[in-house]
This record gives C-alpha cells, sequence and structure tokens, in this order.
C-alpha cells in the first residue's frame, strides 16, 4: 500500500482522540474535612464532607443536582489541578444543574469557569444493601457538552437499573487541556495540560469519599463516557493516579491514543499567540487576564468528521496522569486491570457533521480533500460505491469503521491481552421515524437508550424493539458495575471478549450476541494504519 495512504489513513483512524496534554501538579481535593458532622439530614437531603444537600423527587428516583465538588477554578486556579471546595452552613439546594463549563455554543461563547459540579440520582425504593454505582463523564471532542444535557438525565438509568447514576461537569477546551511551556515552568513536575482529567478524578475521588451517603456502594463504581468522555475513560483506565477508583470501566465511541507534552505545548504556543499572549516571560500571566470569551475564542474547534484526530485539546502523554500511550499500556497490562467493555455505533459519523455527499465525485472529492488523490483512489476500491445504498453510506461506513467500529476492536484485544476480562458491543438500533432513521444507528444515539431518554425529542416516540434495546443495555451496564460483569439475569448474553472470535453483543433488533464486526474491513484498516490486530 502506497507510504501516503499509510500515512493519511493513520490520522483518520485517531477516532475522537483530542490532541492536548499534560498535568501540573498532582490531584488535590485531597480527603476533605468532615464538614457535615453532626448535621442531622431531613428526609431529602444528605449530609456529604463539605456539608448537607438537599435534593428533589423525579419519577422513582430522588436528584441531587449541581454539588461541587471542587473549588471554582478561577483567577490564580486557571489552569491548575483542583482544589477542595469549601464548606457550606445548613442545607445547601441541589434542585438545579451547576453552570456548564466555558464553551462554544451555538449562540456564542457560553458557560463559566466556577463548573465543577456533579449530579447523583438514587433510586426512590430502599434497598438491603448499598448499590452499584455509575459515573458517566459526556462527550464534545472535550471543548463541549455539560452534565446537564437532558439525553443524560440520570433519573430513569437509576430507577430501572437499580444503581447510582452520578454525572459531572469537567473543564472543557482551552481552560482543560491547555499545555504550554510557561503553564509547565509553573508546576514542579514541569508539566502543564490534563487539568479536565484532573477534574474528572477529583470527582471520582469526591465519590469514594461521598457515595455510600447517597446509598451507593465506593467498592463497586463503574467509570463510564461516551465519545471525547470514553476517550478521557481509556486514559483513566491507563493513569496510575485513577488506581482504586473505580471497579470497571467502558468505552463508548472513544479511542486510546495521545499525543506527548511537546506536541501539545507547540500547539498551545499557536493558541496563546493567537491570543495576544506570544511573550514567553509573561505569557502565563497573560493568558490568565484573558476573559472568558476571549480565551474560548483564541481556537475554536469545530466538531465534526473532519476534525476526528486533529483536536488541538484534550488528554495527553505527559509522565504523571499518563505515563505513556494508553493503549500501550492497557496492552502491556499496566493498567488499573478491572473488567472492561468497549464498543461503536454501526453509522457513527452520520451524526458528525459529515461533509454533503450526493454522488460518487463529491465522495471522491470528500476523500481527496482529507487524504489526498492517491489515497482516495485507494480508498474508494476498498469501499466502493456500488456495495453501499449511496455515495453517503459508502462515505459514513469508511469513515465510521476508521475512527470507530475497528479501533474499539483494537482496544478490546488490547484489554485482554493486557489481563482485563473484556466485552465488546455493536450498537445497529435505528430510530424508526425517517428523519432521524435516514443516519441510522449515529455518533451518540445509543445514550438515549442507556439513559432511557428516548422521548426527549417530540418528533419521536420508542417502539417496542427500541425499549426492548434500552432495558437490555441498562441491565448490562448496571451488571457491569455491580458486579464486573455485564450478563444480568433474565437479559440475553454477553459472550466475554475472544481475540480469535471477535465475540461481541449486538445492541440492535433483537439484542444478540455475534462473532465478527465488519472483520474484513477492519483487517485493511489494520494493515492500513500498521496496527498490531
Amino acid at each position: 500500500m502506497p507510504r501516503l495512504l499509510v500515512v493519511a489513513l493513520a490520522v483518520l483512524a485517531l477516532g475522537c482522540a483530542a490532541i492536548s496534554r499534560g498535568a501540573a501538579a498532582p490531584h488535590p481535593v485531597a480527603a476533605a474535612q468532615a464538614c457535615g458532622t453532626g448535621v442531622t439530614a431531613r428526609a431529602g437531603a444528605t449530609v456529604t464532607d463539605r456539608g448537607a444537600v438537599a435534593g428533589v423527587r423525579e419519577g422513582e428516583s430522588w436528584a441531587y443536582k449541581g454539588i461541587p465538588y471542587a473549588a471554582p477554578p478561577v483567577g490564580a486556579l486557571r489552569w491548575q489541578p483542583p482544589q477542595e471546595p469549601d464548606c457550606w452552613p445548613g442545607e445547601r439546594p441541589a434542585t438545579e444543574f451547576g453552570a456548564s463549563c466555558p464553551q462554544m455554543t451555538a449562540n456564542g461563547v457560553g458557560g463559566q469557569e466556577d463548573c465543577l459540579t456533579l449530579n447523583v440520582w438514587t433510586p426512590a425504593a430502599a434497598a438491603d444493601s448499598p448499590r452499584p454505582v455509575l459515573v458517566f463523564i459526556h462527550g464534545g471532542g472535550n471543548v463541549q457538552g455539560t452534565s446537564s444535557q437532558r439525553t443524560y438525565d440520570g433519573r430513569e438509568l437509576a430507577a430501572r437499573g437499580g444503581g447510582v447514576v452520578v454525572t459531572l461537569n469537567y473543564r472543557l477546551g482551552i481552560f482543560g487541556y491547555l499545555a504550554h511551556p510557561a503553564l509547565s515552568a509553573e508546576s514542579a513536575r514541569g508539566i502543564s495540560g490534563n487539568y479536565g482529567i484532573m477534574d474528572q478524578l477529583a470527582a471520582l475521588r469526591w465519590v469514594q469519599r461521598n457515595i455510600a451517603a447517597f446509598g451507593g456502594d465506593p467498592a463497586r463504581v463503574l467509570v463510564f463516557g461516551e465519545s471525547a468522555g470514553a476517550v478521557n475513560v481509556c486514559v483513566l483506565v491507563a493513569s496510575p493516579q485513577a488506581a482504586g477508583l473505580f471497579s470497571s470501566a467502558l468505552m463508548q465511541s472513544g479511542g486510546c491514543n495521545q499525543p506527548l507534552l511537546g506536541t501539545a505545548e507547540r500547539s498551545g504556543q499557536e493558541v496563546a499567540e493567537g491570543a495576544g499572549c506570544a511573550d514567553a516571560a509573561t505569557a502565563a500571566a497573560c493568558l490568565r487576564a484573558l476573559s472568558v470569551e476571549a480565551a474560548v475564542r483564541a481556537r475554536v474547534v469545530p466538531i465534526g468528521v473532519g476534525s476526528l484526530g486533529r483536536q488541538p485539546y484534550g488528554p495527553v502523554v505527559d509522565g504523571f496522569i499518563l505515563e505513556g500511550s494508553p493503549l500501550a499500556i492497557i496492552a502491556a497490562g499496566r493498567h488499573n486491570r478491572v473488567p472492561f467493555a468497549v464498543g461503536a455505533n454501526a453509522d457513527e459519523t452520520a451524526g458528525l457533521n459529515p461533509p454533503r455527499i450526493t454522488d460518487e465525485d463529491d465522495y471522491r472529492a470528500a476523500l481527496t480533500r482529507q487524504f489526498g488523490a492517491q489515497a482516495a483512489a485507494a480508498l474508494m476500491a476498498q469501499y466502493p460505491v456500488s456495495e453501499h445504498e449511496s455515495a453517503f453510506q459508502a462515505y459514513v461506513r469508511l469513515s465510521s469503521d476508521a475512527a470507530f467500529v475497528c479501533p474499539s476492536r483494537t482496544i478490546a484485544r488490547a484489554a485482554v491481552r493486557g489481563g482485563s476480562p473484556a466485552y465488546r458491543y455493536f450498537f445497529t438500533q435505528e430510530l424508526s421515524n425517517r428523519a432521524a432513521g435516514a443516519l441510522g444507528a449515529f455518533h451518540g444515539l445509543e445514550l438515549a437508550y442507556l439513559f432511557r431518554t428516548l422521548g426527549a425529542a417530540s418528533a419521536y416516540r420508542a417502539t417496542a424493539d427500541d425499549l426492548a434495546v434500552s432495558d437490555a443495555m441498562i441491565a448490562a451496564w448496571t451488571s457491569l458495575a455491580a458486579t464486573g460483569n455485564p450478563n444480568a439475569p433474565g437479559a440475553p448474553a454477553w459472550p466475554a471478549y475472544d481475540i480469535a472470535t471477535d465475540a461481541h453483543l449486538v445492541l440492535g433488533t433483537p439484542v444478540t450476541a455475534a462473532e465478527g464486526v465488519r472483520t474484513a474491513k477492519c483487517d485493511f484498516w489494520d494493515r492500513a494504519t500498521g496496527t498490531d490486530g
């Protein structure tokens, strides 16, 4: 295969792995003083180690929203590891979500830096023993997203699964992942970046200290994420700083390839220069003096097929949070060896702002723009329009396989080689309404099934088949949290991953076990990218 194609395909196969790096000091938010000592909580209230929180009944769950797990990372704490929050007197209302972290929205820059909060849903029904815990990390390319998104409402997942559900905000974009030599110089470890990952570590430590007060079992914690959230989960699985903070992990549509600190620092210098902070001697102070809007606009990052593997912000190999390539760490067995599940959707990139493709000429032009003419010809030979319903579907299949479907096989194989019990899924369910159904099983669709928020869009109502997929996912994810095995009583059997057979669970109609997901195509990508499949 031409070397040009090998290089070009390697870039696409990075998936949603965002580009950024490092950290500064160790992970604070150490064991906090017992601020709530002696406080007696009334019905609907719970006492945390920083004070009491008053929740609200939502259906068959109690919800506690907007709980601070770290101090506001503002002023001198911008681009510093998270610090423990202040105590509060009395009962803090926990009925509204906290602010989203700064990011670009459809209406411009939104959110605020004081955003490090989490949300807890716990079943209202009494339990004889502590419940398993499911901690979710949202996606959005590590530059967008928030735990308050309607799709991530945890009330149904908690009530139907019987677990305690936690969602959280973490610093995004320039605030969460900027690496820069001036920031590294401030750190005793000589590193910068990875602040968003340190936020997630702080939230997981909060869970260890406090989840028992909400009926959860800190010894049975599943950490799972989707898209960039899955990228972050892979980093947590590989990070020595996350040891003991969770008992199982699950990746939904994400990658495990991260750049080095030096690469991220060079990218960070470009960001700083664009923001008017090019002087090395004053760069740190200049960056901290930027307004939220100026900082976010220093580099606006679009989310779409074209940006896969090319984001300027995200986790990086810094020697502390992440000591090397997470995929290599996992394959070598040097990771947190917990039961590990991974999967992808059949038509991922149909929901990631793909280029407009109406015919074969458009298809060729799109591939040429991304990879050059020589690579485009080789790719079209592997994914000819004649084998698909349309040129658009050929493009979606090609880019979905490269960025998500085939990398999930690579990750599952690495987990098995590294000594973790592993499970793979393939989500194929499609919405029945015409507009959404045309996109197939697109990126992020499975979340509405998992959280049972299928009715969030007024144009769509779930069918009996949809609800069957939802039930299977809720049972499997909760069972993985509870026992380290996603096989729940009465649910479809999910086989343990086997490298030879590529055993997996198909999340579609019907939900069933199968072997091999697009095997020939994934073998092609392994050869093209030099992946040890």
